[in-house]
């Protein structure tokens, strides 16, 4: 199990973590029910250096350790604990005056309470037993130790063979009082894993970074302005407190050197550490100096991913370790602890893992992918995490990467998929700033204002149409809706106008109703002459009417006439006219 583990709900895949990762132990990888993309830390390349912890944004990175917890526990429980307080708390915890911390610790509940600089002082003096005879890089950093076990397992040979003063710490602690738990207090993430490594897993029983321990002052509710200066349960012992410095290894050194110039050179920073092992495993540094001290955090452990005082400059911690050195001068560098030799030494093994690397044609494929075909296409940004396109590819065909991640590939192909939306509109889209210059004009727009992109882009929006609306629509930072008339192109538009709110931008789409209004207008037209038409017939059939109604009274009073004469003439008697 890796002890840094990626809360996914919290990872907004933005690749710091792989543009810090200086060995670049960082997998990126899509969820499988969507293609959002998370950070993992593959394990058995990580080296601890706790970059990622420190480099995340989201506070997505976190250390599975249950150390805190069980420590708790056992205090609750008054249980008998030691705690071994690292050299650099001067610089890593914000106590106003160093000497308060062993009082702190009392009153958490720790029984015994000293300071590792015991550790440095025993490492120190077993390297000048084993001699200076061939070139050796300091075994102290478990990030370096790390490092050159899984990427320069060539160079283990050239590993001192010396525990490191947490390991020599706890074992002296030990070794006077077996019945105590041991508790390492540092700033490192990988001396969580170093307390566990086969071989040394005797000497501490759990590790607690400063801000833990903060985190137990807190949950304590301990007023710190009430602490006491004290002493630690064992003797400061000189220069083995400018350990954790930059040079503090050689300080701790009294003879074995002849010129130390020559003889001994420190490194700090784990990319300049990675330079430095990357050309002595290639044997261009042809005369290694006899101690090469190699410490992962710039300047020392004074920098170390687990301080709680980080924000303060590194001149400022490195003063806070040198003026506490000062109180203590004085002491004898030599300590009363011994060790025997055998509890000084220990072995290394290759922890390398075999990666594998495409062919070119594999790489000129993926490269292909995010529309990389030639030398000239790869833009090496960085913005994926990777220095360039091809380490990218190598990443995405060990599985370490995916091709999504390339960020200008996904901008142009986003702005590529919206120009083909765009450019497939049947509708007009014209775009102008604040000045009306135009911006962008797709073909639909081209076609209705009978003009050409290359014409009209760059230029005043007067040049197409009237720019009154657009102005309007700047002015007000509202959305218009209107119909608008341009005899001079011959058509008739329904414009709806809107800004791009953060942009400075109108945007305008122009539907063209110019055909639909010459139809309503036809049908207004044909409407009108109809009612017209109709006007026209009921007049002609009232007049018909009124003729027709004439003509059959004529008829009817002549046929009453002649209908009466007969009637008349019926009822005369003939003989009557005899």
């Amino acid at each position: 199990m890796g002890l840094i583990s990626t809360n996914e709900a919290k990872c907004r895949d933005c690749y710091r973590c792989v543009r810090t990762c200086p060995v670049k132990a960082i997998a990126i990888s899509s969820d499988i029910d969507s293609s959002t993309l998370h950070a993992k830390v593959i394990d058995e390349l990580c080296v601890l250096d706790g970059s990622c912890l420190l480099a995340c944004p989201q506070n997505a990175k976190k250390l599975d350790s249950n150390d805190l917890a069980n420590v708790m526990q056992l205090l609750e429980q008054g249980e008998q604990l030691a705690a071994a307080v690292a050299p650099s708390f001067v610089a890593g915890l914000p106590l106003d005056n160093p000497r308060n911390l062993p009082d702190l610790l009392k009153i958490i509940g720790f029984n015994i309470v000293e300071e590792t600089s015991i550790g440095a002082g025993l490492v120190a003096r077993h390297h000048q037993k084993i001699g200076f005879d061939k070139p050796l890089i300091g075994s102290s950093c478990p990030v370096i130790v790390n490092l050159v076990e899984r990427y320069y397992p060539q160079l283990i040979p050239m590993l001192a063979p010396v525990v490191s003063p947490m390991v020599a710490h706890g074992r002296s602690i030990k070794a006077v009082n077996p019945d105590h738990k041991v508790v390492f207090i540092g700033p490192c993430v990988a001396k969580k894993r170093e307390q566990t490594t086969a071989g040394i897993e005797d000497a501490v029983d759990f590790v607690l970074g400063f801000d833990e321990l903060w985190e137990l002052v807190n949950h304590r509710n301990i007023n710190i302005s009430n602490l006491n200066a004290a002493d630690f349960d064992n003797k400061p012992t000189g220069t083995s407190s400018l350990f954790p410095l930059e040079g503090g290894m050689l300080r701790c050194f009294k003879k074995g050197l002849n010129d130390p110039e020559e003889d001994f050179v420190s490194v700090t920073g784990l990319d300049e550490c990675i330079d430095f092992l990357k050309h002595l495993a290639e044997g261009e540094i042809t005369t290694p100096p006899k101690i090469m001290e190699l410490l992962a955090c710039k300047g020392g452990c004074i920098s170390g991913p687990l301080s709680m005082c980080r924000d303060e400059s590194l001149y400022r911690r490195k003063c806070k370790v040198q003026n506490y050195y000062r109180s203590c001068s004085g002491h004898s560098d030599e300590s009363e602890v011994k060790l025997p030799d055998e509890m000084m030494l220990r072995t290394y093994q290759s922890r390398k893992v075999d990666i594998t690397y495409p062919n070119v044609t594999e790489l000129q494929q993926i490269l292909a992918k995010t529309g990389k075909h030639k030398t000239e296409d790869e833009l090496n940004c960085g913005a994926c995490g990777y220095d360039t396109c091809r380490d990218k590819a190598i990443a995405v065909y060990q599985g370490k990467a995916e091709v999504e991640m390339c960020i200008p590939y996904m901008r142009k192909r986003a702005e590529s998929l919206s120009n083909v939306v765009t450019s497939a509109m049947p509708n007009g889209i014209i775009v102008a700033d604040s000045n009306q210059i135009v911006l962008d004009i797709n073909p639909a727009a081209e076609i209705m204002f009978k003009c050409s992109s290359e014409q009209v882009v760059g230029k005043k929006l007067d040049n197409i149409i009237n720019p009154e609306n657009f102005i309007r629509v700047f002015n007000s930072g509202k959305l218009l809706d209107v119909c608008c008339n341009y005899p001079d192109k011959d058509i008739v538009t329904s414009e709806v106008i809107f800004p791009v709110e953060h942009e400075d931008l109108v945007v305008g789409i122009f539907i063209d109703i110019t055909e639909e209004k010459r139809q309503r207008e036809q049908f207004e037209l044909i409407k009108n002459q109809t009612i017209v038409q109709a006007q026209e017939v009921i007049e002609k059939q009232m007049t018909v009417a009124q003729e027709i109604a004439g003509l059959l009274g004529e008829a009817t009073a002549e046929s009453k006439i002649q209908l009466s004469r007969l009637i008349k003439l019926m009822r005369e008697d003939p003989s009557q006219k005899e």
